[in-house]
């Protein structure tokens, strides 16, 4: 299942053009240090996530100051679903890193 969430991701997030209509809408991305907080840097992020799969702690805090609001959706000339890329990427990261923690418990109780 994570292979096709990922395959959704890369195919969702590689027909963006980089244009920036989005971040005229967006809430959050005046507020964040660089542009991974508006709809065209989070787009970015998840790109190379689904390449990398590599999360880190910027790109969590990325991702995770999405308000998830919508309104980056209504200038999109591409028709992304930025909320629900953003959902997913969320998802696919809590995944992971729960199963990495199930096996940390799981291997400490063993010892």
């Amino acid at each position: 299942m994570n292979n096709n969430l990922k395959s959704w991701l890369k195919k969702e997030t590689s027909k963006c053009m980089f244009c920036g209509f989005c971040e005229a809408l967006c809430p959050t991305v005046r507020f964040g240090s660089h542009r991974g907080y508006g709809p065209r840097g989070r787009i970015n992020i998840v790109l190379y996530l689904s390449e990398e799969g590599k999360y880190t702690h910027e790109a969590l805090n990325s991702l995770y100051s999405c308000l998830l609001c919508a309104a980056c959706t209504l200038k999109c000339p591409a028709n992304i679903d930025i909320p629900e890329v953003i959902r997913v990427a969320r998802s696919l990261y809590a995944r992971n890193n729960l199963k990495e923690k199930e096996e940390v418990v799981i291997e400490k109780e063993v010892s």
